[in-house]
């Protein structure tokens, strides 16, 4: 297959995996609270899916695990002594903090930063801006490192920002509330940026995470054509029903533009939306799942399109979906309408439960970007797989991922020590040297 300008970076989930219930809104996390985990399956089940993209021909690269437990963030908020002093004392003290430091869930890479290709900015420039994840403890602690792996990643062909100041408690959630619509990846496109609410305006029982003002922030950030950006306002409805990130209920690839018929708040703006797109996008094909044929509860609950959606082949789409959407059948019955309506032409399952059960599907574990040859042939390689690296990875994994992982773990100073040795062995297997905190003392 030719090289179509699409590469995905999937988060490799890291040793500390676990169910803590730490993302408010988020249903399946919130349902899965407490129970026992399996790290080493989830990362084999990641590496799997990875393994599929690269099996079509598209590249795949990959972000490393964050340090965890996050020891710095401890040692700000004011325990001391040696690292099994500073677990003792937290767990002791505040156990929910604890779970807090520990969080692997940088694994969802869709929420690393937000992405915009060289051909849609003034400056002919990729720009990238590290999310900030300001609306939760656990995520928020985590762009600095991201910004360390875009810079070593991209570093040669992009500018990396920082990441865009919070407002009023709102955060900035990434590629998760991002789409791009163009004729093909490498013609100049259409971003679309999807926000929760203003971050000024007052709003009760809805967990609105991403801020008009951040989004609008991050467009000027990247040099877009005001003429090319559009902005799209959630759904408080898809958002109260488990929507927290848009991704969730719409997605795009190319000229397609799949959504749910109650993902966004303003019918009026929408239509004036895909009426734009339709005179500007060569082939634009838009896709609307009528809650009459699928119900907002159940394309949260199947996590439908939380998928990923590849050109692949001859220009058809292939749509890598969890296997949870077959336990659907109205999902599987639409998923047979577009097969014979539209580009998609291929549809894939993927095992990976252990994501899933923390609420986060195909979509949610890649940051998809667009690169040109040029570019492409400057990103660091190290951070791109090949087959090889592929059972490198796995069989590190499988040496040092514990396969059960209960919330009194975390208590275990071991857990630490084992996460720090595997993140060691990693950073040599690729030869990136001392990246991490732990290896710097």
């Amino acid at each position: 297959m030719t090289f179509s300008g699409e590469i995905n970076f999937d988060g490799l989930i890291g040793p500390t995996h676990n169910y803590a219930g730490l993302s408010q809104g988020n249903l399946a996390s919130q349902k899965h609270l407490n129970q026992t985990s399996n790290p080493q399956a989830a990362a084999l089940q990641g590496l799997d899916k990875m393994r599929l993209i690269m099996d079509q021909g598209i590249p795949q690269g990959f972000f490393l695990p964050h340090e965890r437990p996050h020891l710095r963030t401890l040692r700000a908020l004011g325990f001391g002594g040696t690292d099994e002093e500073v677990i003792n004392q937290a767990a002791k003290q505040n156990p929910a903090l604890l779970k807090n430091v520990y969080s692997a869930s940088s694994m969802w890479a869709a929420n690393a930063a937000t992405f915009s290709p060289s051909i849609d900015s003034y400056d002919q420039n990729i720009h990238i801006t590290p999310a900030n994840l300001n609306s939760m403890f656990h995520r928020s602690i985590e762009h600095e490192f991201t910004k360390t792996q875009l810079e070593l990643i991209f570093g040669g062909v992009s500018q990396v920002h920082e990441p865009i100041k919070n407002i009023s408690g709102y955060g900035d959630e990434g590629a998760a509330n991002h789409l791009r619509v163009s004729a093909q990846h490498l013609m100049p496109g259409f971003q679309i940026f999807v926000y929760g609410s203003p971050a000024f305006e007052s709003h009760q029982g809805i967990i609105a995470r991403q801020a008009e003002e951040i989004s609008q922030a991050v467009s000027t950030q990247h040099q877009l054509d005001p003429e090319r950006v559009l902005f799209l306002k959630q759904n408080e409805q898809a958002i109260n029903s488990g929507s927290f990130h848009n991704d969730i209920v719409s997605l795009a690839n190319e000229e397609v533009f799949i959504f749910h018929q109650e993902a966004f708040a303003d019918r009026v703006e929408l239509e004036r939306v895909l009426h734009h797109l339709k005179e500007h996008v060569k082939g634009f094909h838009p896709i609307e799942i009528l809650s009459e044929d699928i119900s907002l509860d159940d394309l949260v609950s199947s996590y439908l399109l939380n998928s990923q959606l590849i050109t692949v082949d001859n220009n058809e789409m292939m749509m890598l979906l969890p296997e949870e959407v077959q336990n659907h059948p109205n999902c599987m019955r639409w998923l047979d309408e577009i097969k014979s309506s539209s580009p998609i032409k291929h549809i894939e399952f993927v095992d990976i439960r252990q994501s899933m059960m923390n609420g986060g599907g195909p979509a949610c574990l890649r940051f998809k970007a667009v690169v040109n040859n040029d570019e492409f042939d400057k990103l660091n390689e190290k951070f791109l797989l090949s087959p090889t690296k592929l059972m490198d990875l796995r069989a590190l994994v499988s040496k040092h991922y514990r396969d059960q992982l209960n919330p009194e773990d975390l208590l275990d100073i071991k857990l630490m020590q084992e996460s720090c040795t595997f993140l060691d062995e990693l950073t040599q297997l690729l030869d990136l040297g001392s990246i991490y905190n732990f290896q710097k003392i």
